[in-house]
C-alpha cells in the first residue's frame, strides 16, 4: 500500500487550509517529527496542513468531485483526463491509472490525520482540554471524510488508524461495514467536541454541524435510512443553517458566507488557487472546456410546472431552454445564453458572436466554434465562475468549492424518511425548502403525494440541485440504477444538418432521456456498465503488487 508519509514534507509546504488568515502563514522554523506537536502553535500548523484533504493537486487545484461526475451519464470529460472516458466506456480495469491515483491520494490524506493523532499526546498537558479535543476532532473528521470515499469507491479496503512503517504496512482488507462503524465513531467524536461555528478569524474550520451532516451522508450511502434520518434531523434541530435565498450566489464569492455552506475547500492566491474555471470554462473565457454537461443532464431539468419535458405543455422544442427549472440556467450555459459579457453561440457557422466590450455591443471572433476543442456537447458549466474574478480568474481564482451544504442535509432527511415510509409534514417541508428557494420556486410537494411520487421528486432534486458537484456517481450506485442510466451513446452537439430539428425525448422509468433519432447528434462514444463489476472500483493492481493481501 502507499503508506509511507513524512511529516516534514507536509510542514515544509505548510498547506494551511483551515482559514483565509492561516492560509497565508508558513512555518518560520524547521521542526522535526521528534519534537513537533508539543504546543498549541505546532498543533495548529499540523491540523491546518491536514486540511489539504479537501484539495487534489499542488498549486492549481481541480476538485476531484468534478471528475467523479465524469464517470456518469451527466458529464463528459474530454480526452483522457483522469481516465473517466475509459470508465464511461466500461473499459477500465485494475491497471487504469485513476484508480491508483485516487487510492494513493486518500491514503496519503488519512496518514496526515493519523500522524497527528499518534503524536499529539506530547501536547496534552501543555494546551487546554478544549483546544486539544478540537484538534483531535478535526483530525478524526478528516480521516472519516477520506475513508468515506475509499469505502464507497472501492468497498473493502485496509483500515489504518495509526502511522505505519515498512515493516507492518501490508495489511488485509477490512470489511466496508466495519470501516463505516469507525467513520461513525470519528464523526460522533467530532460532533461532540467541535463548535457549531468559529470566529471570523477561524472561518472555514470544521463544525459540529458538518460532522453530523457528513454522518448523515455516509448513513444514506450505506442504506441505513434510520440513522440517516436521525443524523440529518439532528442537524435541522440544532439550527444554525439555512437555504441560501439565491441558488446562483452559492457558487460565487457572494455565497461564501452563506448559512447554507457547511463545509468548503478554500483557496488563496500564492498558496493554492481554484483551477475549476480553467477546466470547466468556455473558450471565450480562456477555459479548456474539459469538464462539460451532457445533453442527458440538460434534458433532465424539468419545466417550471414540475413536469418532464416530454409531459409538459410548457416545453417548446424550438426554444428548448425556456420555461425550464431555473437551476438549468444557474448551472449550465446553454446556446444563446450570456456569460462573461459574451453570447455563447455554438452553431458551426457562428464564427462570430456578440460581446459587450467597453459598454458597447460588438462582434468578435467566436472561439467556441473556431477552436477545435470548444465544448463537444454544446454546453458549459456555469457553477464556480464569478465574473468578479475577471480578467485573471483562470489563474487567480480564490472561489471556494462547496463540499457539503444544508440542501443536501434536507434532501437526505426527506429521502430517508420516504424510504422508511415515515412521510409527514417535516418531509414535505424539507423538500420544499430546497425546491422552493426564492429564485427557484418549483411547484411545492404535498403531503397527499404517494411514496413513489415523492421518491421520484427527491431523486430529481438531488440530480439537478447538485449537478456537477460530485454526488451523482454515488447516487446512481446506491439507487442501483447505474445499469439503467449509463449504457447507451454519449451524445454531443447536434449535427449541422439537424441543428434546428425539434426533438422531444421520451424517458425510461429511471429518468434517462431516450431520443427517437440519435443520429441528429454527434456521438462522443458509448457508455457501458457491468452490474456485476461496475458498482465498485477495482483495487489498483499496483497496490496488489505491493501488498498481495489485497487480492484475497
Amino acid at each position: 500500500m502507499t503508506m509511507k508519509y513524512k511529516l516534514l514534507a507536509v510542514l515544509a509546504s505548510a498547506l494551511c487550509w483551515g482559514s483565509c488568515n492561516i492560509l497565508d502563514e508558513y512555518p518560520q522554523t524547521g521542526p522535526s517529527s521528534e519534537n513537533f506537536f508539543s504546543s498549541e502553535a505546532e498543533l495548529t500548523l499540523a491540523i491546518n496542513a491536514a486540511y489539504s484533504t479537501f484539495h487534489w493537486l499542488t498549486n492549481q487545484d481541480v476538485q476531484y468531485q468534478l471528475f467523479l461526475d465524469g464517470a456518469t451519464e451527466m458529464v463528459y470529460i474530454r480526452g483522457t483526463y483522469a481516465n473517466m472516458n475509459v470508465i464511461q466506456a466500461g473499459q477500465a480495469n485494475a491497471q487504469t491509472g485513476v484508480f491508483a491515483t485516487v487510492w494513493a491520494h486518500f491514503y496519503e490524506k488519512i496518514a496526515l490525520s493519523n500522524n497527528i493523532l499518534d503524536k499529539m499526546g506530547a501536547a496534552k498537558n501543555k494546551v487546554s482540554e478544549q483546544f486539544y479535543n478540537r484538534i483531535e476532532a478535526q483530525a478524526r473528521f478528516l480521516r472519516a471524510f477520506n475513508y468515506m470515499y475509499m469505502v464507497f469507491l472501492y468497498g473493502d479496503v485496509p483500515y489504518v488508524d495509526h502511522m505505519l512503517d515498512w515493516s507492518n504496512c501490508k495489511l488485509p482488507k477490512t470489511k466496508a461495514s466495519e470501516i463505516i462503524g469507525h467513520i461513525y465513531d470519528d464523526l460522533d467524536f467530532a460532533y461532540r467536541n467541535l463548535p457549531p461555528s468559529w470566529s471570523a478569524a477561524e472561518a472555514g474550520h470544521i463544525t459540529s454541524g458538518a460532522a453530523m451532516g457528513l454522518k448523515a451522508r455516509v448513513a444514506l450511502y450505506a442504506g441505513d435510512y434510520e440513522l440517516a434520518a436521525t443524523c440529518a434531523g439532528q442537524v435541522i434541530k440544532d439550527g444554525g443553517y439555512d437555504i441560501n435565498p439565491t441558488y446562483a450566489d452559492l457558487f460565487a464569492h457572494t455565497g461564501e458566507g452563506s448559512p447554507e455552506v457547511m463545509l468548503a475547500a478554500r483557496y488563496l492566491t500564492g498558496v493554492k488557487i481554484n483551477a475549476n474555471p480553467k477546466y470547466i470554462g468556455t473558450r471565450l473565457s480562456n477555459g479548456y472546456s474539459v469538464i462539460v454537461p451532457t445533453q442527458t443532464l440538460v434534458d433532465t431539468y424539468r419545466c417550471t410546472d414540475g413536469k418532464r419535458i416530454d409531459q409538459s405543455s410548457l416545453y417548446n422544442p424550438k426554444s428548448p431552454y425556456q420555461n425550464r427549472d431555473p437551476r438549468l440556467d444557474y448551472s449550465i450555459i446553454c446556446p444563446g445564453g450570456w456569460h462573461n459579457n459574451f453570447k455563447f453561440e455554438i452553431h458551426p457557422d457562428s464564427t462570430k458572436t456578440s460581446a459587450i466590450i467597453n459598454g458597447k455591443l460588438t462582434r468578435i471572433g467566436n472561439t467556441e466554434v473556431t477552436n477545435a476543442y470548444g465544448s463537444f456537447t454544446g454546453y458549459v458549466g456555469r457553477k464556480y465562475f464569478d465574473e468578479a474574478d475577471l480578467p485573471d480568474y483562470i489563474s487567480k481564482s480564490e472561489l471556494h468549492f462547496i463540499l457539503l451544504r444544508y440542501a443536501e442535509v434536507l434532501l437526505t432527511y426527506a429521502e430517508a424518511k420516504i424510504e422508511l415510509g415515515q412521510i409527514d409534514q417535516t418531509v414535505i417541508d424539507a423538500i420544499n425548502d430546497v425546491r422552493q428557494r426564492p429564485d427557484v420556486k418549483m411547484p411545492a410537494v404535498r403531503l397527499d403525494m404517494s411514496q413513489e411520487e415523492l421518491r421520484d421528486i427527491v431523486r430529481y432534486e438531488r440530480t439537478v440541485e447538485f449537478a456537477m458537484e460530485g454526488l451523482r456517481l454515488f447516487d446512481i450506485r446506491r439507487w442501483k440504477i447505474a445499469e439503467h442510466v449509463l449504457p447507451g451513446k454519449l451524445l454531443g452537439k447536434r449535427t449541422k444538418d439537424h441543428w434546428y430539428d425539434p426533438v422531444v425525448p421520451s424517458f425510461n422509468e429511471y429518468g434517462k432521456p431516450v431520443y427517437p433519432d440519435e443520429s441528429i447528434f454527434n456521438s462522443l462514444g458509448s457508455l457501458t456498465f457491468d452490474p456485476k463489476n461496475g458498482y465498485l472500483w477495482p483495487i489498483p493492481q499496483s497496490e496488489i503488487d505491493k501488498n498481495p493481501l489485497l487480492a484475497e
